[in-house]
């Protein structure tokens, strides 16, 4: 006769008697469990892995929806679906047992994103603000309608009214897709006719049409970010400056050095957009200085490339923060923990990584790979200096993007260099 222990015997009187129902936990995922939060991502890149890392030590599960191990989240991942953000079926496969579904990306068309709201998927950021996140035309109204002054600009869908809108503001000009532009893409310079000749010839107005603004004296380029919940508590981060080489981020420093008043301004225009659309998460904004004036540039609804620094510099990240916000956490504190920090963009060449086997770092110096495929003028990851001296911390943060990407191919010595006190 086979003897149950005591405990066996009272669980299998309990179930036949009580009718009680004994509920094992089994995990969805390897990132999931029972007590856990989990956010799901649309998208797989850079951004999305840097929130999968800012989740592990808060014990939150994530989900991204990627098309393919090419995307630097895919490689990481232990939750992952291979999809696309174009297929509704996809998006709702994604959003299965998810708290909340956020954003790498702002392409997700609106349409598709109003299929998940009434599928009852929370969305942060809501579908009405992606909506205005992915069009400049209505990033720009809404800043003017919060007070930020806007560079003057004219909406271009055909030939007629892109000739109307050059006779009007004058050449050069800048032309702009309304979506889907970044990194220097969807961007062209109207230097003289010839220029307008060429865009009119090529019929390149974009699916949406264009916008045209003047060429501006710009002085600088600053960005802050803005985090919120949706209840109203929010945090700002530090205005940085920010660097564009061919339409791409080179480096960001932070703080700005700026003139007095410009960046509580520019935060001030950061957390009236956040409040105009009811945000909920990291919300980017950038901006132009032209003639020792703030000018919007433009918004981004998630973390952002002029946010990178804040992993190394701040108390708390701005992908950290992000997470708090969809959740509906208490935020963190975004204050710099450093005196000052130069973030420089690891932009492809065509060769090949240096290995970092045979870099030693100099003392404050971090290094983010993304783990995406080298192709010429993709950011393969970026760098990160801080220190006390900008102008030194600049030199170090580019010579070590510099030889990652194989620019030269120099090597910085193994002997650290030390910055700052």
């Amino acid at each position: 006769m086979i003897r149950l222990p005591w405990f066996a015997l009272a669980l299998t009187w309990l179930y036949t008697n009580a009718n009680m129902r004994i509920v094992l936990c089994e995990p969805q995922s390897p990132d999931a469990r029972c007590d856990a939060q989990r956010v799901g991502i649309v998208g797989g890149g850079q951004l999305a892995r840097m929130l999968l890392e800012a989740a592990a030590p808060l014990d939150v599960g994530v989900r991204i929806l990627s098309s393919g191990t090419d995307e630097g989240a895919g490689r990481i991942a232990r939750d992952t679906l291979t999809g696309t953000w174009r297929d509704e079926h996809d998006l709702l496969r994604l959003a299965e047992g998810c708290d909340v579904v956020t954003f790498d990306h702002e392409l997700t068309p609106g349409e598709l994103l109003d299929s998940l709201e009434h599928a009852r998927t929370p969305l942060a950021p809501t579908a009405a603000t992606m909506r205005v996140a992915s069009d400049k035309k209505a990033q720009r109204m809404v800043a003017a309608e919060c007070g930020l002054r806007v560079p003057p600009w004219f909406a271009a869908s055909d030939p007629s009214t892109l000739r109307r809108a050059v006779a009007h503001l004058g050449l050069p000009a800048v032309v702009k897709t309304t979506s889907g532009g970044y990194d220097g893409r969807g961007v062209r310079w109207l230097r003289d006719r010839d220029d307008l000749h060429r865009l009119i010839s090529d019929g390149d107005l974009g699916p949406s049409g264009v916008l045209v603004e003047p060429a501006l004296p710009i002085t600088a380029e600053l960005a802050t970010q803005v985090v919120r919940r949706a209840d109203g508590e929010r945090v700002v981060y530090p205005v940085v400056h920010t660097v564009q080489r061919d339409g791409i981020c080179t480096t960001v420093t932070a703080p700005a050095a700026t003139q007095p008043g410009l960046a509580s301004e520019a935060q001030r225009g950061a957390v009236a957009l956040a409040e105009r659309l009811g945000y909920v998460g990291v919300l980017a904004v950038e901006y132009f200085v032209v003639d020792g004036s703030l000018m919007f540039n433009e918004l981004a609804p998630r973390p952002h490339n002029s946010g990178h620094y804040t992993i190394d510099a701040c108390t708390t990240s701005q992908f950290e923060n992000h997470l708090r916000a969809v959740l509906g956490w208490p935020l963190g504190d975004p204050s710099m923990s450093v005196p000052a920090a130069v973030m420089a963009n690891v932009i492809c060449t065509g060769d090949p990584l240096t290995p970092l086997s045979r870099m030693a770092l100099p003392s404050g110096t971090r290094v983010h790979l993304y783990g995406k495929h080298p192709a010429p003028g993709r950011k393969l990851g970026h760098v990160t200096s801080c220190g006390s001296d900008p102008v030194a911390l600049a030199r170090l943060a580019t010579e070590t993007a510099d030889n990652l990407a194989g620019i030269g191919r120099a090597v910085i010595p193994t002997a650290c260099v030390k910055v700052g006190p």
